[in-house]
């Protein structure tokens, strides 16, 4: 049985690091901690995490980790000897931060620089224990790392997601040679360039690809217009097209035997199976996990320490959750869950090479989340960094699930954060917060917008409407076009909540962003009388513009062939853009209404708010706006960040 362990000098160090706010220097005394939860500044609710992402090296004998310097407002990257708990790594600065990271092999980590949070900067390969031997991989592309092939050590798998040298489309996948700089002396470019992997014949674009244990890409996911075919790469380079259907078996990871993939396949009733699949003859092999309720295709498949089979999946049900198909891992899990607080979800993030050291990530609804290194040899965790030490647990706001039906009949999930101290028997003001995408889901456990409204004593209703993914076919797949039926779902469920006396229904608000944003426009445009006033960060609201600007940017890509096959042709089709598209009834919104946006969003651009503001004047519609320069889609910086939730947070004082 594992047992805890006092927080080692390590833990300590990163715990100072990480608490220093923005504007307090070190000598300057810390302020006293909140009493309640009114007292939390709103600072503390957006702050970075103390780290973002961390990952123990294939030795086991080092981690590293994405640190954030909160007085800077920076990430950098930190790698630990754990012998000794030696440090070396680099510090982010105000302009330029480490964004991602990935270690190839076990003596180097590979990381991209993000320049004001927004703007790729560079890919880098920096020796483990030398932070001043660098090697420079790519300059200026949104790139993401595959990994590197077994028999190539010194090779890293690049993929171009976007060019910056052809107007950010996909650029390509290249095998790159980690001992040598992207540049040479002279200027040239490409110099580190040891192959380009082609993509299968007739494709319009890659959406995906797949190595096998090897490392080596094996299967690419291409499109053509609105459709995706599987593509099997041969040992001569060449691509095999392949009948799967990948809307029924959706594949996963590819299987000790090349030609086979673990899939999450469809039955019949819908239900998802995990199962291994024969792309050389179609067949299928044994169910290994079935789920009737939740979809696990966009999980992952965890693999024992030496690679040698498949250990267990993890995907998110009414939380994230890890499932083992081996005894002992199930019974490694039982005793971790039983050392770490009640109540938590504990995730094994990394392990060595050799299985004895592992990474565990431990949270909860109330707990931001707390990283523990596991030795499994001398059965001991070690507590190395809490994520947010500045929020007391005893503070935070407790979360259940709610389900409620729709007015045509689809079983939905949705997630209540009520304020703590909240009496049972009084209806509460709620915020409603429908998530972007659409096509991600919420889960169970932390969520800092839900935790700030709720420590200014709102209810919090976050809905899993149709299109959310990680449900069933009905729910997740045939209707994640159904825009205005979106809309409908976050009512029924704000209804239900009224019907059950949680939602006081005179004190109701809507606040999203993203496609969030979009939802809290229609629930301000089309549900006269529910909302007492709404929000909307970094919104679209003219469909028929988002197709004309989609088409104009890239007409090629996936994106938008599969909204406009999807959608239609909105001169065809002008009744249905009409009722989904918020913008086309602004004069018909009754309520005052919130607007934000970066003045850089390349997602959501920033004249579907503009022009949004601009009927709301027309038409006499109370509202307020801002919209911020430098900032993207969402706000990176976290002054943006406190100024746009002080500014929220008034409005709603005022109107709900």
């Amino acid at each position: 049985m594992p047992t805890l362990k006092c927080p080692s000098a390590l833990a300590v160090g990163l715990l100072a690091f990480a608490f220093l706010p923005i504007g307090r220097t070190a000598d300057q005394p810390a302020p006293a901690p909140p009493r309640t939860p009114a007292e939390i500044p709103i600072e503390y609710f957006f702050r970075p995490p103390s780290i973002r992402a961390a990952a123990l090296n294939p030795a086991g004998t080092h981690v590293a980790i994405m640190v954030a310097n909160l007085r800077k407002d920076s990430t950098g990257l930190l790698i630990v000897k754990l012998a000794d708990n030696t440090l070396t790594g680099m510090r982010g600065d105000t302009t330029y931060d480490v964004s991602s990271f990935a270690w190839a092999g076990d003596d180097r980590v590979v990381f991209s620089i993000a320049r004001d949070k927004r703007y790729a900067w560079g890919l880098y390969v920096m020796q483990r224990d030398d932070s001043h031997s660098v090697v420079t991989l790519n300059e200026h592309d949104v790139v993401e790392v595959l990994g590197s092939p077994r028999s190539r050590p010194d090779s890293l798998f690049v993929w171009v997601r976007k060019s910056a040298h052809d107007y950010g489309r996909p650029g390509g996948l290249f095998e790159l040679d980690l001992r040598r700089n992207f540049r040479d002396h002279f200027g040239g470019s490409g110099n580190n360039f040891r192959a380009s992997i082609s993509e299968p014949p007739k494709a319009e674009g890659v959406l995906r690809w797949l190595r096998d244990r090897d490392g080596e890409v094996r299967y690419a996911f291409a499109y053509r217009e609105a459709s995706v075919r599987l593509f099997r790469r041969e040992k001569d380079d060449r691509w095999t097209p392949l009948a799967t259907n990948v809307e029924r078996d959706y594949p996963m990871a590819v299987d000790a035997n090349a030609t086979v993939l673990f899939v999450a396949h469809r039955n019949e009733a819908g239900h998802s199976e995990l199962r291994r699949l024969n792309t050389a003859d179609g067949a299928l092999g044994p169910v290994l996990h079935t789920d009737e309720k939740y979809d696990f295709g966009h999980g992952s498949i965890r693999y024992s320490s030496d690679d040698s089979g498949a250990i267990g999946l993890v995907y998110a049900r009414q939380a994230p959750e890890q499932v083992w198909f081996r005894d002992e891992e199930a019974a490694l899990q039982r005793g971790i869950d039983a050392a770490l607080p009640p109540n938590r979800i504990n995730l094994i993030t990394s392990r060595s090479r050799d299985g004895r050291h592992l990474l565990i990530y431990s949270s909860s609804d109330r707990h931001p989340g707390s990283l523990y290194l596991f030795d499994r040899e001398g059965r001991k965790l070690h507590r190395l960094t809490e994520l947010a030490p500045w929020l007391p647990e005893r503070l935070m706001a407790p979360v259940s699930l709610m389900s409620f039906r729709t007015r045509d009949g689809l079983k939905l999930d949705g997630y209540v954060t009520l304020p703590l101290g909240h009496d049972p028997g009084k209806p509460a003001p709620m915020i409603v917060l429908p998530h972007g995408g659409p096509w991600i889901r919420d889960v169970w456990g932390y969520d800092a917008e839900s935790q700030f409204f709720a420590s200014r004593g709102y209810a919090v209703f976050r809905p899993n409407y149709r299109g959310s993914t990680g449900y069933g076919a009905e729910i997740s797949v045939l209707p994640r076009m159904e825009f205005r039926k979106m809309h409908e779902d976050v009512t029924d469920g704000v209804k239900a909540l009224i019907a059950a006396k949680i939602a006081d229904p005179t004190h109701i608000a809507i606040v999203g962003a993203s496609f969030g944003g979009y939802l809290a426009m229609c629930g301000a445009a089309f549900e006269p009388g529910l909302y007492k006033c709404a929000a909307s960060i970094a919104g679209v609201f003219d469909w028929e513009r988002v197709l004309r600007e989609e088409h104009s940017n890239n007409p090629d890509s996936y994106r938008y062939e599969t909204m406009r096959h999807a959608l239609g042709d909105p001169k065809a089709n002008r009744q249905k853009f009409e009722a989904m598209s918020p913008y086309l009834h602004a004069a018909e919104i009754k309520i005052p209404v919130f607007i934000a946006h970066g003045e850089e969003d390349t997602n959501a651009d920033t004249s579907q708010s503009r022009r949004l503001v601009k009927a709301f004047k027309k038409a006499g519609v109370s509202h307020e706006a801002i919209f911020v320069p430098y900032e993207g889609h969402g706000f990176g910086a976290l002054k943006d960040r406190v100024e746009l939730f002080t500014r929220i947070e008034a409005f709603l004082k005022k109107h709900l």
